[in-house]
């Protein structure tokens, strides 16, 4: 059975490790329009705004835009902040999933749950895609969220890898990898326009294969 995964790093983009709260009334204020800026930014990607300018932030949140300048060093900061501020929102969606139960249930329960956290986090992913190759911290985070999967799924199915010969077991796991990727999953839903329980049934025919 899957259960939350809050005990553990949160694998999706970036690390947990969060500054003290403030506690003065100046930084408390800045504290808040910061989170003000955030949300605005992200609502704003959620909603289709591939690449939102500090102008439409400013005029969603209210904080100006002279402000927005002061509250972060530079656009990555706020992008940082951005993703940092997504993990919190879809943790819940991150899930441990284990290697029992009958082959078929546990492939419905990884395709099910990446749908789910795909669906959700993609406009924060893909503008973290974007932005990968010019910041290092980026990249970092995404190799951390990658690693998470790619362990979930060798973990799942380590019975069905671990009867596999070791060439065939290798090749199993690159397919599982590229499979469950967000990727993938991002390409069904984008470029070939697939609805999300059209794109499920893709992935789980490619898992099927993998393990087969």
């Amino acid at each position: 059975m899957p259960t939350p995964a809050d005990d553990r790093p949160n694998p999706l983009l970036v690390a947990d490790a969060e500054p003290p709260p403030p506690t003065d009334g100046r930084s408390l204020r800045a504290t808040r329009s910061r989170q003000l800026v955030v949300e605005a930014f992200l609502d704003l990607l959620m909603e289709g705004e591939v690449q939102p300018t500090a102008q439409q932030v400013s005029d969603r949140c209210g904080v100006s835009m002279r402000s927005i300048f002061r509250l972060f060093d530079d656009v990555e900061a706020m992008h940082a902040a951005a993703i940092t501020t997504q993990v919190g929102r879809v943790r819940h969606l991150v899930v441990e999933l284990g290697p029992d139960g009958p082959l078929g249930r546990r492939i419905t329960a990884v395709v099910d749950a990446n749908a789910a956290l795909y669906e959700a986090i993609a406009p924060v992913r893909r503008m973290a895609l974007r932005l990968a190759p010019t910041s290092r911290p980026i990249r970092t985070d995404l190799e951390r969220s990658d690693a998470f999967f790619r362990s979930q799924v060798e973990r799942v199915f380590a019975s069905e890898l671990g009867a596999l010969p070791a060439k065939r077991r290798r090749v199993a796991v690159e397919l599982l990898d590229v499979a469950t990727s967000f990727e993938v999953w991002n390409r069904l839903r984008t470029t070939q326009g697939l609805e999300v329980e059209a794109a499920a049934k893709v992935v789980q025919a490619m898992v099927e294969h993998a393990v087969a």
